[in-house]
């Protein structure tokens, strides 16, 4: 019996080994470890007569018969030979065109599923390859009819339908249908003009794919579906040294399923509070008993972490030399009071929505939609904070794509941008919510694994490196695929933030030297 997984797997091995030899190219023994992954490949297309798979390997195998001292010569053989048998391997591992419904069930895998009825399944071979690294399942058919009822009764995250340059009546029925069972559909054709795209736009398209259909294009488009992100909501500080002000606030606000706040009767725990609760507002009391709304305001705005946080005076205050005054020390807005629930919640929410938008802006990398630099490190800091506490663990991991620089000069920088962003797809879809996630520079990624023991962050670290490295990664001519090494540390082994970044970074170094593709342990 056919085992597409067994092949699969003997071919991504094969391929890990070669990355090795790859960069100690004098090294016998990993070379003797290659041989080992093409023999056992080899076995495999004999067993479940593969024969051109098996008539693709023979010449790397009668190559390495003879292998004694190997150079760059037999590397660069080797790399000839390769794209070959990938594409015996492609074809053995397509998609069958006819499968039962017991074979359907056999193959679930808890993954999301999305189906594509197509009239050329084999184009799509190497997409399939591919999007169950990516947490996909990928289901492809021929017949209408069994990829719509396959979508309908499996809750599929989408389906895609390849068409024509117009959409046909048998296409508009079958999106019409899907759309009443809730799933969203994309075209996928050779055409991509105005006219197309517009009909599929009236048929309530979700995207449009052209063809070929790679897998960055694919998951950028499905993973909104998938994975939404769940806006938090807006966190309101209230400052006021009054009960009854307080009390008339709050109940304001907790009609708004949206807001949660915080209120501070006592001015001097406001900086704490600050830092603790991380307001996307804060609303402050103009006239308090032991100091006055301005005071507080100038407190917080010389601390640059609390520099943007949008500030609004509650007053009574109607002298305009007054008001000025206090907004030009750091105010956004006034409300005098008495104060209309409708007018509190308007300015409320208008306020923190801009601020949310403007501090993603100055918060996150503009390539990968992480955290930038500058962010991941008071991020850091916060979480050792409260890790000290609290008496918890804070696992920091710094990464680095190998030979990242090989990428760009050989592919291109648009395709190692395209590199980065599926790192941090990775990085960003495969971690915990609490953890932290953030772009440290070029090709540098930080990982903050919250309240998690150092054997929990190991692992899970591990799993995506080894994940990531199977991924293919399409330029122009082909396909090609890079690793990341790792060093990773342990607070409170080391008890400070730079102590702990600075032995991550040690780590990180020690993996390169010994191979790369690894997570090293300080």
């Amino acid at each position: 019996m056919f085992n597409r997984r067994d092949i699969h797997d003997s071919w991504n091995e094969l391929v890990l080994a070669w990355k090795l030899v790859w960069q100690a190219v004098d090294d016998l023994e990993l070379w003797a470890a290659f041989m080992l992954h093409c023999d056992r490949l080899n076995a495999l297309a004999r067993q479940q007569g593969l024969n051109e798979l098996e008539a693709a390997l023979a010449p790397l195998l009668h190559m390495m018969e003879g292998l004694a001292a190997p150079n760059d010569s037999e590397k660069s053989a080797v790399d000839r030979l390769l794209p070959g048998i990938f594409a015996a391997v492609r074809e053995a591992c397509g998609p069958a065109p006819r499968r039962s419904k017991t074979q359907l069930a056999e193959d679930e895998t808890g993954l999301p599923l999305v189906v594509v009825l197509s009239r050329h399944p084999d184009e799509l071979e190497e997409l399939l390859m591919q999007v169950e690294h990516y947490g996909y399942a990928l289901k492809v058919f021929s017949d209408a009819v069994a990829a719509l009822r396959l979508a309908v009764t499996q809750r599929a995250a989408a389906l895609v339908v390849e068409v024509d340059a117009e959409i046909d009546e048998a296409t508009i029925e079958m999106t019409r249908q899907a759309a009443q069972a809730g799933v969203k559909w994309f075209p996928l054709s050779s055409f991509g003009d105005f006219k197309l795209r517009l009909q599929a736009v009236r048929l309530k398209a979700q995207g449009f794919f052209l063809k070929p259909l790679t897998a960055t294009a694919f998951v950028d488009a499905i993973d909104p579906l998938i994975f939404t992100a769940r806006e938090e909501p807006f966190r309101v500080m209230i400052v006021d040294d009054s009960v009854t002000v307080l009390a008339s606030i709050m109940k304001a606000l907790e009609s708004q399923p949206n807001l949660r706040f915080c209120a501070v009767r006592q001015p001097e725990l406001v900086l704490e509070t600050l830092m603790d609760f991380a307001p996307d507002v804060l609303l402050l009391d103009f006239h308090m008993q032991e100091c006055n709304g301005l005071e507080v305001a100038k407190i917080i705005r010389q601390n640059k972490a609390f520099e943007s946080i949008p500030l609004i005076y509650l007053t009574s205050e109607t002298s305009e030399a007054i008001q000025l005054e206090a907004m030009r020390h750091g105010g956004d807005d006034f409300l005098t009071k008495p104060i209309s629930q409708a007018q509190l919640v308007n300015t409320v929410i208008s306020k923190a929505e801009r601020y949310r938008s403007l501090r993603k802006l100055m918060v996150e990398d503009s390539l990968t939609g992480l955290f930038n630099h500058v962010k991941t490190k008071a991020l850091l800091q916060q979480a050792l904070l409260q890790a000290e506490r609290v008496g918890s663990p804070v696992c920091y991991a710094i990464l680095d794509i190998d030979h990242f620089k090989k990428v760009n000069d050989t592919y291109g920088h648009t395709v190692g941008d395209r590199v980065l962003r599926s790192l941090a797809r990775f990085l960003k879809q495969r971690l915990r919510k609490a953890d932290i996630v953030g772009r440290y520079g070029g090709e540098e990624f930080v990982v903050v694994f919250v309240d998690a023991p150092v054997e929990q962050a190991l692992e899970r670290l591990e799993s995506i490196r080894d994940s990531f490295s199977r991924i293919y990664h399409a330029y122009d001519d082909g396909i090609f695929s890079v690793t990341f090494s790792a060093g990773m540390a342990q607070f409170p082994d080391y008890g400070n933030m730079m102590d702990l970044m600075v032995a991550a970074d040690q780590a990180l170094y020690a993996a390169k030297r010994e191979g790369r593709n690894r997570v090293n342990l300080a």
